[in-house]
């Protein structure tokens, strides 16, 4: 009898854990170098408030597992608390989609060192973000030159410079409208257009809201886009 006992609680036990197994049609692994406790959540953006999808206590080990259920691409975050730690860099944004992705980092560069693999938006959203780096950095580099030209009385060069950083300034503009037209078939299309176009000028938002494919156009950031133009031609 004692012996039943102890192996129907085996078998109980057993069940519980696969029961607890998390399921869903989007699963998230990867590891957190250098992270021996804490605890990760992936969150969404939804009525403009953060809200949880999972969080995954660590404690002894940097790996980590997630699984719940995601309607189409959309843009979450891996967010981390660390305990009694003061750092800022506690949030990964990633264009996450349906299928399994993975999400690599460190505890010392926790955002600026995430690698996200499995996504063919958070792919195509990385090219973007390095372009537009590199026009930033040059803007910058122009900018500097300018005020060093202008302390130093060089009126002339400083004109010059002037000029060039408002053609850096609108080639930043022109990237991030030309890559949303290239990639109108994807989801990062219209989100492109939200955080970074109509910040700036909406004046071509239309034409990169008619190039997107209609599942795109259906989409969150899609119909989002729609709401944004319609609002703005009131």
């Amino acid at each position: 009898m004692k012996k039943f006992l102890v192996l129907f609680s085996g078998i109980m036990i057993s069940l519980t854990a696969c029961d607890s197994k998390k399921t869903g049609n989007t699963q998230i692994s990867g590891e957190i170098k250098g992270l021996k406790q804490g605890t990760l959540y992936i969150q969404q953006v939804k009525d403009s408030t953060l809200v949880t999808l999972d969080s995954i206590v660590l404690k002894g080990t940097s790996k980590f597992e997630s699984a719940f259920d995601l309607e189409e691409p959309e843009v979450l975050y891996l967010g981390l608390n660390r305990g009694t730690s003061q750092s800022v860099d506690n949030l990964i944004l990633f264009f996450a989609e349906p299928g399994k992705l993975t999400v690599n980092s460190s505890l010392e560069n926790f955002s600026s060192g995430a690698a996200i693999e499995g996504s063919e938006n958070q792919t195509l959203y990385t090219k973007y973000l390095q372009q537009r780096s590199s026009i930033s950095n040059k803007q910058n580099e122009l900018i500097k030159d300018h005020l060093l030209a202008q302390k130093n009385n060089q009126i002339q060069k400083a004109d010059s410079l002037e000029k060039a950083v408002q053609r850096s300034a609108n080639r930043y503009y022109f990237n991030a409208v030309n890559f949303a037209l290239k990639n109108n078939s994807k989801e990062v299309a219209p989100y492109i257009a939200l955080t970074d176009i109509a910040t700036i000028n909406h004046k071509y938002l239309d034409t990169i809201y008619s190039n997107l494919t209609p599942d795109v156009a259906k989409s969150k950031y899609g119909v989002i886009l729609k709401n944004y133009l319609d609002l703005v031609k009131e």
